[in-house]
């Protein structure tokens, strides 16, 4: 390998630095870019609107954002909204079954029984009691069934 030898001697090391002058003459100035549309803020600056209202007239002087103030209907103008909401279908054979279910439940007789004895429930088993029984009666009302008149016939043939 080659072997360069040390010197004491100093050569430059880099390219000498331009003076400041001359660096300020080659650099081009930045020029802003040409924006298009409004200056931001200008819906907001009062003294601009004012200003531009004056000018133009009293054409738009409570709202500068330009398009249609004509409101929007958002509901569907073919169906009327009385009819769309006003009856939801009621399902027969699905209520008569929900309500067949709920005789059946086991965990609701057993509870029904346990209440009957004079047992004291839990929190949650009582809720669980009253939210079916609340069910049943609810399906009874839509079914036409009276739960009162079952006791009342009951009582005619004991007779």
């Amino acid at each position: 390998m080659t072997r360069k030898k040390k010197t004491r001697k100093t050569g430059p090391l880099a390219a000498p630095k331009k003076a400041k002058e001359e660096l300020k003459r080659s650099a081009p100035e930045p020029s802003k870019h040409k924006g298009k549309g409004k200056k931001p803020g200008s819906r907001f600056n009062v003294a601009n609107t004012k200003s531009a209202a004056t000018s133009k007239g009293s054409q738009s002087s409570s709202d500068p954002r330009f398009g249609s103030k004509k409101p929007i209907q958002l509901v569907n103008a073919s169906t009327p909204p009385d009819e769309a909401m006003a009856k939801p279908s009621f399902n027969r054979a699905a209520a008569e079954a929900e309500l067949q279910a709920l005789e059946n439940d086991p965990r609701l007789q057993q509870l029904l029984n346990a209440i009957e004895d004079g047992e004291d429930l839990s929190a949650a088993d009582e809720a669980y009691v009253d939210e079916r029984t609340e069910r049943f009666e609810q399906l009874a009302k839509q079914l036409g069934l009276s739960l009162d008149e079952d006791d009342d016939e009951w009582e005619d043939f004991d007779d």
